[in-house]
């Protein structure tokens, strides 16, 4: 009989050992291994000509650029600045943490949020972005270029390439229809004007920084910015009110107030003998529009296709 029971707990003890190992084997599997999507990296060259290790599908990402293209590819930051997001909704910015006011962020804000990648722009400082990849993995991208190409860098980063043509061939059919919708204004012989109130100045800006005015709805060139545009690296060019009966043959000009130092510019722009000469002023054919035009990413190609074309019909 003593002999059955020392057997029965010796058979016991084993089953208990070996249960335990097998649980601790489970907990090892789940806890201690990381999945593969978590291991899983790419190499990625950015804005910069850097190699840059970076998440394959990254998923906590602090942008301090690129909000727009990240918005229109169904992705959102899980920290950006207020600056940034200054042009968005409320449902766009919502559950985005703020973590700085202008272009730069908190260190520390951003620290606190892990993420698992920043995005920052090409012109970011040396020491600046030697501090973000002490965070995480830092990418830069392009600065105000080519709106599609950006698009197509940020896709690449955030693995989601095949988002671009859907988007693309989406947009060229607005492009279409809002065509459709002006063509009894006949804009594609009329010449436009784009005008920025910026720190009490007064600038016009080469034509490639507002594709909706001369792309989307084919306007022309006033001869004077064409004749600008034919010099070697023209970007932007500061005006001053005795120069402007040279821009008098526009027939329509948008008009955008950059910042508050510029709203005493303006009120003094309208009542100015020299301006109220020009044909466009004359004819009621000047638009007022938001200085989100001058942002140019993919979202604010969205947004001023509606914008341009309530302007235009009103």
């Amino acid at each position: 009989m003593m002999k059955r029971i020392i057997s029965f707990i010796t058979i016991l003890t084993l089953f208990i050992v070996v249960v335990g190992c097998s649980e601790t084997t489970k907990s090892t599997k789940k806890e201690d291994i990381p999945s593969s999507e978590e291991e899983a990296t790419t190499q990625y060259t950015d804005a910069l000509n850097r190699e840059v290790t970076i998440p394959t599908n990254p998923k906590r990402v602090v942008a301090l650029w690129s909000i727009g293209e990240m918005l229109t590819l169904d992705e959102k930051p899980i920290g950006s600045t207020s600056f940034l997001l200054r042009f968005y909704s409320d449902e766009e910015k919502k559950d985005i943490e703020i973590v700085g006011e202008e272009l730069a962020g908190s260190y520390e804000k951003m620290l606190s949020l892990n993420p698992d990648l920043i995005i920052v722009y090409e012109r970011v400082a040396e020491d600046e972005l030697a501090q973000l990849e002490k965070i995480a993995p830092t990418v830069t991208t392009p600065f105000y270029g080519d709106p599609v190409e950006s698009l197509t860098q940020v896709a690449k980063i955030l693995n989601k390439e095949e988002q671009v043509e859907a988007w693309l061939a989406d947009y060229n059919e607005r492009v279409t229809q809002a065509r459709e919708n002006t063509k009894d204004l006949h804009l594609t012989n009329e010449k436009a004007l784009v005008l920025q109130l910026s720190l009490k100045n007064m600038y016009i800006y080469h034509s490639s920084t507002f594709p909706t005015i001369y792309d989307a709805f084919q306007f022309q060139l006033p001869d004077k910015q064409a004749a600008l545009q034919q010099a070697d690296g023209f970007t932007a060019e500061q005006l001053s009110l005795e120069v402007l009966p040279e821009f008098n043959d526009v027939d329509r000009i948008f008009l955008i107030v950059n910042d508050d130092e510029s709203q005493a510019t303006y009120d003094a722009l309208m009542t100015n003998p020299i301006w109220q000469e020009i044909t466009a002023v004359k004819n009621n054919k000047v638009y007022n529009i938001n200085k989100r035009l001058s942002t140019k990413d993919v979202s604010t190609l969205d947004w001023a296709l509606d914008e341009v074309q309530q302007l235009l019909k009103q």
